[in-house]
């Protein structure tokens, strides 16, 4: 059973819904993350900001996270052409969670990562029709004894239960 996630990058953007508790400046950010503050200034006159880092004194979560995505390709060693090759298909502003995307060198674009919290049934069952075709027979029987002793447990079966409490 192979699951169809929708890998849109889009579903990664950060919007600012609401102004953070303790926003960031843009200057500790830079210094966070090792990026010189002088290129910060270069990426928005390039338009790969939407805002002037300088004229900007706290910045809220979608300006944060734009900063960071960004600028983490210049600090990786990007280019303004390598910048304009790995940015070319996402839209701006490039306010993008970095703990939620990756570019796929072989296709050439960017994508979400996996959630292993979005659909654990479908993972299990891909995890089991591995085992199976692995021909892992001891640990499908170790889950099925697990199996049996969950349900047992969710079904409020005593019989077992009274055989384990001390007398």
């Amino acid at each position: 059973m192979n699951i169809t996630i929708d890998d849109n990058p889009e579903l990664a953007r950060v919007i600012a819904a609401q102004q953070l508790l303790f926003p960031a400046n843009p200057r500790a950010v830079c210094e966070q993350m090792g990026l010189n503050w002088w290129a910060a200034l270069k990426l928005y006159e390039d338009g790969w900001l939407s805002y002037s880092p300088a004229n900007t004194r706290r910045l809220d979560e979608a300006q944060e996270a734009e900063l960071r995505f960004v600028g983490s390709l210049v600090v990786a060693g990007c280019d303004r052409g390598m910048l304009a090759i790995l940015l070319s298909e996402l839209s701006k502003p490039y306010a993008y969670d970095t703990a939620r995307l990756y570019f796929d060198w072989a296709t050439r674009r960017w994508r979400l990562l996996p959630d292993p919290h979005a659909h654990p049934e479908a993972l299990f069952t891909d995890w089991l029709d591995n085992l199976v075709a692995q021909g892992e027979i001891s640990s499908l029987t170790g889950i099925l004894e697990l199996g049996q002793d969950a349900l047992s447990r969710a079904r409020g079966d005593t019989s077992q239960a009274e055989y384990e409490r001390p007398a």
